[in-house]
């Protein structure tokens, strides 16, 4: 099966929405909350145009570049195709942000995302904190 990965547009936010919620995502973030206005990332999907996976990349003024929100199509079953489906993803945020001249990536997440964390662990990621926060401030 061919794969096709794109930038996010303003037609895929419906989709993520979805997969949020088939996750059981209670609190979706808001769309000014993610780069580009949900925008600003990647998404694979099939050459018939079904959506298998995506990340969100915030980029920065420095070398580095913080990918979070993976998400997936759970309804998308195939396995083999899936795991293809992650790693073009993770090639592709790696192609995008060295032609911007970046360096590094680093992946913020929690235990929920632990099969992601492996993934990345097994294309050369370095585990650096275990026990960490994130907190939000909104003004």
């Amino acid at each position: 099966m061919k794969l096709n990965i794109r930038k996010l547009a303003s037609k895929d936010w419906d989709t993520l929405c979805g997969w949020w919620k088939d996750w059981g995502f209670e609190n979706i973030p808001a769309k000014d909350f993610l780069p580009e206005d949900g925008k600003g990332g990647l998404i694979v999907e099939t050459e018939e145009g079904v959506g298998i996976c995506s990340i969100f990349m915030y980029t920065t003024n420095s070398k580095l570049c913080q990918v979070n929100w993976p998400l997936s199509n759970k309804n998308f079953r195939n396995k083999e195709i899936k795991n293809k489906a992650f790693d073009l993803l993770m090639l592709g945020v790696e192609n995008m942000w060295k032609t911007s001249g970046g360096k590094y990536l680093v992946f913020y997440g929690s235990m929920g995302t632990n099969k992601f964390q492996e993934r990345l662990q097994n294309i050369g990621y370095i585990k650096t904190d275990v026990n960490c926060s994130a907190l939000v401030q909104k003004f």
